[in-house]
């Protein structure tokens, strides 16, 4: 299999890439996570740099800032300007809630504050764009119990196309450009993970829901979300490993 490396950003602690990381690697890939809250820098340059050094493709993950508080996260503007340049075809990138929103912003789609957020099991479905789609085909026909964790909200980004769509907050997949891109579901998390972030988050609950409901939501769906996440990271896998084939090819 071809080696593939993937630069993941990680915005907070306990946000890291959790089992989609696993399955990425399970896959084949190499995943470095760097950590820019605690200083360390981004390498911008692997994304660009052929060779064993460099990377094959760009994972933001998520957090619970807007995609616009660079004041509090000041490595912010250095992001949006990555997933532009993958967005205009300089390399992959697969972004998760607030990576997905950092990539809507990044390509000008409009984003808004819910009045009431999203959190626990949402039913999605893909659209007939995905059938086509090189990462989303693998989910096509599946019926999408999918995690969501989120109160910003984002427009479908111009030209971009949607993917995964569902709820009243209807952009939950979608792709700038050819290999950019974002969702507002969380592929990475669990039941333990969600617990924490309640825990630890200011967020109001949805109505009719507690903590302790959201938490069986999540672990009744375990099955399902461990089949169709880790099918969409090795899918995502299997696009780098061919597309680092093609690109040997035509050098």
């Amino acid at each position: 299999m071809t080696h593939v490396r993937i630069l993941v950003i990680e915005h907070e602690n306990g946000t890291g890439p959790e089992r989609f990381g696993t399955w990425l690697a399970e896959a084949g890939a190499e995943v470095v996570t760097v950590r820019p809250y605690l200083g360390e820098e981004i390498p911008a340059e692997g994304l660009t740099r052929a060779g064993a050094d460099g990377f094959s493709a760009l994972i933001v993950l998520g957090g619970s800032a807007g995609p616009l508080q660079d004041a509090e996260n000041p490595w912010f503007p250095e992001v949006r300007d990555l997933l532009r340049a993958s967005a205009a075809g300089a390399f992959p990138s697969f972004n998760i809630c607030l990576g997905g929103e950092l990539l809507a912003a990044a390509t000008e789609a409009r984003i808004s504050r819910r009045r009431h957020p999203q959190i626990g099991i949402y039913d999605l479905h893909t659209t007939s764009a995905a059938g086509s789609d090189p990462v989303f085909a693998a989910i096509v026909g599946e019926a999408i119990p999918a995690v969501l964790f989120h109160q910003e909200q984002m427009t479908l980004p111009g030209g971009g196309e949607l993917l995964l769509t569902g709820s009243d907050a209807p952009v939950q997949g979608f792709r700038v450009g050819e290999f950019a891109w974002g969702t507002q579901f969380h592929p990475e998390t669990d039941a333990a993970q969600i617990e924490r972030w309640l825990d630890s988050d200011s967020l109001a609950l949805p109505e009719g829901k507690t903590e302790a409901s959201i938490v069986g939501e999540l672990l009744r769906a375990d099955a399902d979300l461990i089949r169709i996440n880790r099918a969409l990271a090795h899918s995502f896998v299997d696009f780098l490993s061919a597309r680092y084939r093609d690109l040997s090819r035509a050098s």
